[in-house]
């Protein structure tokens, strides 16, 4: 053949195009009886092919697949192929982007502090306030639209954008309102909405402008809309996050606190455990009712993975009150407690002797939380009244006043040091009592 390409309908033997199945059948019967089996398998082949020319049913189809076999008709399977070197141009691109953003940002910037500008101008005429904001490009050299390329005439006009100076026609102009403006220029975090509005410059007036500008306002005010917008799972999630942060913190302290129960340790009090779990037990409920929420937000159909998102939030949340919160180590009750107290008083005899002596020492707190020594002048007007003004007395009042306020706050580690502080005030103040009823003068 001669390096040859045919097509048609071809005889597998001689090779000769008959232009038609049935010339080709009538040929291959009479010139080549002998094959049958190949004549079989032509036919086949051509009323297969015919019929899914014809576009029999998918069976059909189906059916032709798998009798059309590699083996059946002489053709070749390639192997895979190892593939070759590879080159990652990722870098490149991030950095050709990075690139063409910051020139868009640049670009932007520059037509929003125009913008701006133009709005608090105090001149009258508008146009003669755009030419000194911008240069205007000379007429003179454009001779036609560099968007729709149409020539300029005398019913077709050259006009120049306000933002960048460039020429384009009446149709390529885009009309931008004063108060379209004024939303542009006004910041999205900015909680003064107020720009200084002139009077001559009403909010049905236009500005006239280029639709390369108009493009990238308008991408502005897209990036304004969704960083001031957020969708509701997004408010909730936020809301779910805070409150597992609130929470954590409370656990903590709350198995520090068991652990010194357990161990027989004075340090915190039965009351103030119990507090703390009914405060963890409440947080907890938040944790649900918002997760619950999460859930119950009806899927958009436009994102179809929103749903399963959902789910996922809500198995995780529940997960994190099972393993986490419902985990919590009972408190042991009263006398429990007292038992635990007894046994190691008995340990630690000698450090409990150490503590009896008369010597006491105050410690200084450190008070960060800004706190102050609220409700002290009702108890110091008591304590006017029963003897005078006593500053150890106002001491104790303070930092009673403290540890009221550390519990509301569970902060219940200071409420422990407070609590110590307290009592060696009042050892002082036993101490000092006993010695003025010393010093004082029998009666003869």
């Amino acid at each position: 053949m001669d390096g040859e390409i045919k097509e048609g309908f071809l005889c597998p033997i001689c090779h000769i195009d008959f232009r038609s199945p049935k010339i080709l059948l009538s040929h291959f019967q009479e010139k080549h009886a002998e094959e049958q089996d190949l004549l079989k398998s032509l036919k086949d082949l051509v009323g297969k092919a015919k019929s899914k020319i014809l576009k029999v049913d998918d069976r059909d189809i189906e059916a032709i697949k798998s009798d059309v076999t590699f083996q059946r008709y002489f053709l070749e399977k390639s192997e895979p192929q190892n593939p070759g070197i590879s080159r990652s141009h990722i870098e490149y691109f991030k950095e050709v982007r990075r690139e063409r953003l910051d020139h868009r940002t640049s670009e932007t910037n520059k037509l929003i502090i125009r913008l701006d500008r133009f709005l608090r101008s105090t001149g009258t005429d508008r146009k003669q306030v755009a030419q000194e904001l911008v240069t205007w490009l000379d007429g003179s050299t454009v001779s036609r639209c560099p968007s729709c390329a149409a020539s300029f005439n005398l019913t077709r006009r050259q006009h120049h954008c306000r933002l960048c100076g460039s020429i384009m026609c009446n149709s390529c102009s885009t009309f931008l309102t004063y108060e379209e403006a004024r939303s542009i220029t006004t910041s999205v975090y900015s909680s003064d909405t107020s720009v200084v509005q002139n009077k001559h410059k009403d909010d049905q007036d236009t500005l006239r402008i280029c639709s390369h500008c108009k493009g990238m306002l308008d991408c502005r005010s897209k990036v304004q809309m969704s960083q001031s917008h957020h969708p509701l799972i997004c408010k909730l999630y936020q809301q779910l996050q805070r409150a597992k942060n609130q929470i954590q913190p409370n656990v903590d302290l709350y198995i520090k606190m068991f652990t010194s129960l357990d161990m027989g340790d004075t340090t915190y009090t039965l009351h103030d455990a119990q507090h703390l779990k009914s405060s963890i037990a409440k947080q907890a409920e938040i944790l649900d009712t918002i997760s619950c929420k999460i859930s119950a937000i009806p899927p958009k159909a436009e994102f179809p993975r929103e749903f399963s998102l959902q789910n996922s939030i809500r198995r995780g949340t529940n997960m994190y009150i099972k393993e986490v919160i419902l985990t919590l180590p009972n408190l042991p009750s009263p006398s429990e407690l007292v038992k635990k107290r007894e046994q190691r008083l008995l340990l630690n005899s000698q450090e409990s002797a150490a503590a009896d002596s008369v010597h006491v020492a105050v410690k200084k707190v450190a008070v960060t939380t800004g706190w102050s020594p609220a409700n002290v002048a009702n108890n110091l007007e008591a304590s006017t009244a029963d003897g005078g003004e006593d500053p150890l007395i106002e001491q104790i009042n303070i930092v009673r006043n403290y540890i009221q306020q550390a519990i509301q706050a569970n902060r219940f580690e200071e409420v422990a040091s407070l609590r110590e502080n307290l009592n060696m005030l009042k050892l002082m103040h036993k101490e000092q009592q006993k010695s003025q009823q010393q010093h004082q003068p029998r009666d003869k």
